[in-house]
């Protein structure tokens, strides 16, 4: 990594909208639709995703996709919905045992505390709502976790962009 500061960022319906399609079915206006192992897929990515993560590489913080996916799948789709070099680094379910926690950072994302999801996310950083104390726990996703509004395609009435500064917030916190 070349910072001291990671911004984690979720990758499906955080910076991009995925969808399972039928072979043939058209992709909806805004969609590529690509086929991978016989699986149709129709990919967007959040209008603001691009600004948001330059915006980040401006300010000299790491970008790392973190996913429940497969790592090489989410690659795929970054590709296809054009954001694939805007990110240092992808951990997926396949590679989780990649991540180190830096000095500074921040998980974006859209779930949040209290679903399975988020906690397999910061289990691939780590951390462990069990092995903590409710209360450390809780005090750990204030300080280091952002949701965002799911973007399932459409409008994006809630920027990626109108986070930047709670990121840069947290981040000079800590």
């Amino acid at each position: 990594m070349k910072s001291s500061k990671t911004v984690f960022v979720d990758c499906n319906d955080t910076v991009i909208s995925v969808r399972y399609a039928n072979r043939g079915e058209e992709a909806p206006e805004g969609f590529r639709a690509f086929e991978r192992d016989g699986q149709w897929y129709h990919v967007k990515a959040r209008p603001s995703a691009e600004t948001f993560l330059r915006a980040l590489a401006d300010e000299e913080c790491d970008i790392v996709i973190l996913t429940g996916g497969h790592s090489r799948m989410q690659h795929i789709i970054l590709n296809f919905g054009r954001l694939g070099r805007l990110y240092d680094d992808l951990i997926g379910a396949d590679n989780r045992d990649a991540v180190a926690l830096p000095e500074k950072w921040v998980l974006v994302d859209d779930l949040q505390d209290g679903t399975s999801s988020f906690e397999e996310k910061l289990s691939m950083l780590g951390i462990s709502k069990k092995a903590l104390a409710e209360a450390k726990y809780k005090q750990l996703v204030e300080r280091h976790c952002i949701q965002c509004a799911p973007y399932k395609a459409g409008e994006d009435n809630e920027p990626l962009t109108g986070l930047l500064d709670s990121v840069r917030a947290k981040l000079a916190a800590q």
